[in-house]
């Protein structure tokens, strides 16, 4: 039975073969997005559900310091559901968070946020996207008035140019990146700006190896440079946009000269980057977490977001503006309203019109103030006081990670749900086992905004339940304690129809049966209409239908280098792994990359004495990791690259829990670090 995949957010349909209760193997239809082709992680990637880390009956904590014990489903909800109501008697709605999982269903997010709304009051809702593409969607939607890939993925074999800026695809999408490296080899072109040779860089046409973090310098260099030589798309920007000469004028420091004493690439490959890109009428963005994982990470993807406008590449096929999202459903967390400011479909909660159509659909009054983003929740505790985690382990994700321990030990009330046992799942006082996407129905949406279905291949083990009835067990009993209305589904596809009447002119269109044979993107307004491929080709979503124009400049590093911290770690992923590791390594990827190996540059390992293979420490202020050390040239000299992947040597101990100021996204990809030999 086909199904999609739950890694990253490519979506791809796949086929588990199951026997006696087992994946024994994975095929993959030829249908969209992947027609085919797989990855490693959803080949051979797909047999975590079967780990003996399976969390499989509930469990509840009574008193800090008191083991975790086993329960019945009914003690365990109506413990959960007794606590939260004390805290929310106590203290009020804002001593609360929810935060949904972009590896759950829509319909599942959905019921999450409409949880922490309705019942709790509370508009502190977040998830994963707080940590990977919150900039991006800071920068587009300002700009835009949209927060998705503008094309669709069809579109790679339509480009001319791919201009990919911090995106190690051929490891993190790897089907996305063999659509475009066969575009390349029929002859487009490929600009890679990225610090390391990633395999992106090798198969690039043209690859500009910046200094870690200055990116926005070199994107306003580019912009720069083809205004003075008359590149731009003088129509479109007159006719299209808005803020140009303000723009304009704050380009005028980020001269070739400069941005080559900045950023470390020549002048002259700087130009050359910036010509292709501007009399390339195909000419598509792509970009991922080297863009956006900064202290100033908004501002970059708002220098991504100038330079297409300027060049006139948004609205038009093969072109565009495509953050590649990370997990399987991101995209659909974020538009089922699982951001502190939106409620689903991206409608603010401070806008009249929005609140008005959510409180006559849910039947309750609303707060028109936004909620804590993720990060800032964990910085609030112990003022807030209860925190209904689902599907994440922050203790692995987030920055600082020793800080995050000290603050979840002085959170009065955590609920974690999940599939599989975490690093988080200690500090938990209620634990709620979930089923995984082998054994639940429902919907993802994946990166260029293509919902499709997720199909219950088996029944899940234990206790376990779908996230979808334990969210509405846990709401039926806050209901009945707040005297609140909450509708009691039958199943997922019930919940979708709600969402299809929350956001008509985004889902309206989209049924359980139109997707039966193969996914739909929104917009979908009506179910005759196709969905939409190409966003904004006549008007942009914003109030005078024009994309804004705003001036973006570099801020300096937080946490400088030092002579004891005299090398920048950046952190990421490999091919065989996924994020915090919770299913990669609970699978058969993890016999092919069982441990930490960080990336050193040879003439960084020989004024060390360190042979390749030898253990190292990795120290920063915050904390040390042990690791075995690859000496490779993919990494430049003076940086060292550790994906953060494993638990026990977790790479977010050393990172630093500094924000970008407005998405609030640590900056992981720079923190000061030293390597030591091991004795």
């Amino acid at each position: 039975m086909r199904t999609t995949c739950p890694y990253c957010g490519v979506g791809c349909q796949v086929e588990p073969e199951v026997r006696n209760g087992r994946v024994v193997r994975v095929l993959a239809p030829d249908l969209p997005p992947n027609h085919g082709a797989l990855c490693v992680k959803g080949r051979f990637g797909l047999d975590f559900p079967f780990s003996g880390k399976r969390l499989l009956y509930p469990m509840l904590r009574e008193g800090k310091g008191r083991p975790l014990r086993r329960a019945t489903w009914e003690e365990a909800l109506d413990f959960a559901a007794s606590r939260l109501l004390e805290a929310l008697r106590r203290q009020g709605p804002e001593a609360l968070a929810v935060f949904p999982s972009a590896k759950t269903t829509n319909e599942e997010v959905y019921l999450a946020q409409k949880l922490a709304r309705v019942l709790l009051g509370t508009h502190n809702v977040d998830h994963c996207s707080r940590l990977c593409h919150s900039s991006s969607t800071a920068a587009l939607s300002r700009s835009l008035g949209g927060a998705s890939m503008t094309n669709p993925l069809e579109d790679i074999g339509k480009t001319d140019l791919f201009l990919v800026v911090g995106s190690n695809t051929t490891e993190t999408h790897p089907v996305i990146a063999a659509m475009i490296k066969k575009r390349v080899r029929q002859g487009a072109g490929l600009i890679v700006v990225d610090p390391r040779y990633t395999g992106m860089a090798e198969a690039a046409t043209l690859w500009l190896r910046v200094r870690p973090g200055t990116d926005l310098f070199l994107l306003n260099a580019m912009a720069r440079h083809i205004l003075e030589e008359g590149l731009w798309d003088r129509a479109y920007v007159e006719g299209r946009t808005e803020g140009f000469a303000e723009w304009r004028a704050s380009l005028e420091a980020y001269t070739l000269e400069e941005a080559e004493r900045v950023t470390g690439v020549a002048r002259e490959r700087i130009a050359q980057a910036a010509r292709l890109y501007a009399t390339t009428e195909r000419a598509g963005a792509y970009w991922a977490m080297g863009v956006t994982q900064h202290t100033h990470g908004t501002a970059t993807a708002q220098a991504l977001v100038n330079l297409a406008l300027l060049t006139g590449k948004v609205g038009k096929e093969g072109a565009g503006l495509n953050p590649l999202r990370g997990q399987n459903n991101v995209q659909g967390a974020g538009d089922m309203g699982a951001l502190p400011d939106v409620y689903p479909g991206y409608l603010k909660v401070a806008d009249g019109e929005a609140r008005k159509r959510f409180e006559a659909l849910w039947g309750v009054p609303l707060s028109p103030t936004p909620g804590l983003r993720m990060t800032e929740v964990f910085q609030a505790i112990p003022k807030v006081e209860a925190i209904y985690l689902i599907g994440e382990d922050p203790v692995t994700s987030e920055p600082y990670q020793d800080h995050l321990k000290a603050q979840l030990e002085a959170l009065p009330f955590l609920i974690v749900q999940d599939i599989l046992e975490n690093e988080t799942t200690p500090f938990a006082d209620v634990v709620l086992p979930a089923a995984s996407f082998l054994e639940k129905e429902g919907t993802f949406t994946n990166t260029d905004r293509r919902v499709q279905r997720v199909r219950r291949l088996l029944d899940p083990p234990g206790e376990a339940r779908p996230d979808w009835w334990i969210t509405q067990e846990l709401g039926r009993r806050l209901a009945r304690g707040l005297g609140r209305p909450w509708p009691v589904y039958p199943g997922p596809e019930a919940i979708w129809e709600e969402v299809r009447r929350a956001i008509p002119e985004m889902m309206g269109g989209i049924s359980y049966a139109r997707l039966e044979k193969e996914g739909v993107r929104w917009p979908c307004p009506l179910e005759d209409h196709p969905g939409e491929a190409v966003l904004f080709r006549e008007r942009f979503n914003t109030p005078s239908g024009r994309a804004r124009f705003f001036p973006v400049h570099p801020t300096p590093p937080a946490e400088p280098l030092s002579p004891d911290y005299p090398l920048t770690l950046s952190t990421g992923r490999v091919l065989f792994h996924w994020h915090g590791g919770t299913l990669s390594r609970n699978s058969r990827l993890q016999e092919a990359y069982p441990e930490l190996k960080v990336e050193v540059n040879p003439l960084d390992a020989q004024r060390l004495g360190l042979a390749d293979g030898e253990p190292v420490y990795v120290v920063s202020r915050r904390g040390r990791i042990r690791a075995r050390a690859w000496v490779t040239e993919r990494t430049p000299e003076g940086v060292v690259y550790a994906p953060f992947h494993f638990a026990e040597a977790p790479a977010n101990r050393l990172t630093l829990d500094a924000l970008d100021p407005i998405s609030r996204i640590p900056g992981y990809k720079v923190s000061a670090v030293r390597l030591e030999k091991v004795d």
